[in-house]
């Protein structure tokens, strides 16, 4: 059977965040969502096992009871046969302007925080919000008018943080998520070669992804080929045929149960330049070296050195173009990302992707990605790292 989050996993994520809101004087945290396929679903499906499809949410937890979600009338019963949510407002907020559900009872935001207020047996004073930067313009407002803007404050970062650490049963899951990420890349070893167009390659490759559980990508498939489509940092797919003498540049992130596998791979389809090769060289021993970094108690810090070091010694850390360690899991991007600025320091059953990434040069650009889980004796890895089908 496949691995699924269970149900006392949701039940000790919910006292998790109540122990931060005692911590912290909170009355209520509210945690925004949306269907964007980046960072929209994260903490609906992290708190209540909550997919977005269309409309906003507000996924409201108070400091003694339920959690509930405030969302459009058309997703009311979507949440209650998709989700662990007991409770679901359509609010008058999220509602689209032009549309009418004579069907549903819809109220506003304040009657939902009255029965919170009610059900806790206490006034809610203090409101956390994490999300805040994704919040619409005119539900921030709304928020305001209700709690005072001084009453509100931003728990973004500490809320991702509860994230950090995994459990036994996300470690499962994250398993699973990185299988299928690796079978997407195998299919993609399997069968590129020169007249496929970059939409084929990346049809393979999800078909065989879905077929295994992926519920869809944490960010769009990208199948690059050639220099002006490697170039950048981000690609789209296009029609555009592989040629002989390409570089392609594959980057897979398939999201399962809410969480997700991120691997990538450059594929060198025929005889390539000497610079293009060397550079191949150079980042995966940056990928090595930065590996083998990946223990307890080593700080962010050290692992970005490491990460660059190698390419910053070939002359060419100008092209290391971001940050390349962070963590996945119901984000493919997701805190604590693992900066030279950043304090964290890494713990046992972390989950990090490494991500060395060479771009906007004069031939274009490579990443090479894996994802790994911290253990006591060090990194152990989620995905195949060979890399020799890369060279066709």
């Amino acid at each position: 059977m496949r691995p699924t989050i269970r149900q006392e996993e949701f039940l000790a994520r919910g006292q998790k965040v109540q122990n931060l809101m005692e911590e912290k004087g909170l009355d209520l945290i509210i945690a925004y969502a949306d269907d964007r396929f980046v960072y929209g679903q994260a903490y609906a499906r992290w708190l209540l096992n909550y997919q977005p499809a269309f409309e906003p949410a507000f996924v409201m937890v108070p400091a003694k009871g339920d959690a509930v979600i405030a969302t459009g009338a058309e997703s009311v019963d979507f949440v209650h046969n998709f989700s662990n949510c007991k409770k679901a407002y359509a609010v008058w907020e999220f509602l689209h302007p032009d549309e009418e559900y004579p069907y549903c009872e819809v109220v506003n935001m304040k009657d939902v925080n009255e029965d919170l207020e009610t059900t806790m047996g206490r006034k809610i004073e203090k409101v956390g919000i994490a999300g805040a930067s994704a919040v619409p313009y005119h539900m921030m407002l709304k928020l305001q008018e209700i709690y005072g803007a001084e009453n509100i404050i931003d728990v973004d970062e500490e809320m991702s943080m509860l994230r950090a650490v995994k459990s036994e049963n996300e470690i499962e899951v994250i398993r699973y998520a990185y299988k299928i990420a690796q079978a997407g890349m195998d299919k993609v070893a399997e069968i590129i070669r020169p007249g496929m167009t970059e939409r084929e390659i990346a049809a393979e490759a999800e078909y065989v992804m879905r077929k295994m559980g992926s519920e869809g990508m944490g960010i769009d498939t990208m199948v690059a080929s050639g220099k002006d489509h490697t170039m950048p940092i981000l690609a789209r797919i296009t029609d555009r045929e592989v040629k002989d003498g390409d570089l392609v540049v594959v980057t897979l992130a398939p999201r399962y149960q809410g969480y997700h596998g991120a691997v990538a791979r450059p594929f060198f389809i025929g005889k390539q330049s000497d610079t293009i090769m060397n550079v191949f060289e150079l980042v995966k021993q940056a990928q090595e070296q930065t590996a083998a970094k990946l223990r307890p108690g080593v700080t962010a810090k050290e692992v970005d050195e490491t990460s660059r070091e190698v390419l910053n010694n070939a002359g060419i850390g100008n092209h290391f173009v971001y940050t390349g360690v962070h963590s996945t899991g119901v984000i493919e991007f997701e805190a604590p990302i693992l900066a030279s600025k950043s304090d964290v320091v890494i713990e046992k059953n972390m989950v990090y992707s490494i991500d060395i990434p060479i771009f906007i040069t004069e031939w274009g650009g490579m990443r090479l990605e894996n994802g790994y889980l911290i253990t006591e004796n060090g990194p152990e890895p989620l995905n195949d790292l060979d890399t020799s089908y890369c060279i066709k």
